[in-house]
């Protein structure tokens, strides 16, 4: 059994991802995938969304489904993940 996953985000960001149906299992639930990252061209980075449609903060970029998710976003900011 693996430990659970601890991470932590300001409160004022889990307030902006409001709409999150999944009571941010990113935050604790070790086997919870989160969205990938991707670098562009101009070496910046990019998330790349998982979850499609069934989630509030995905949005069309091009071809790509990008995330928007504020906690998704603080994760890598804070953690590198």
């Amino acid at each position: 059994m693996q430990n659970p996953r601890r991470l932590n985000i300001p409160l004022e960001t889990l307030l902006e991802a409001k709409k999150c149906s999944k009571q941010h299992a990113c935050l604790t639930d070790s086997d919870y995938m989160l969205c990938g990252i991707s670098l562009t061209a101009d070496n910046t980075s990019r998330m790349i969304c998982g979850k499609g449609s069934d989630c509030p903060y995905s949005s069309r970029l091009g071809k790509e489904i990008v995330c928007t998710c504020p906690v998704r976003h603080a994760i890598h900011s804070k953690y590198g993940i």
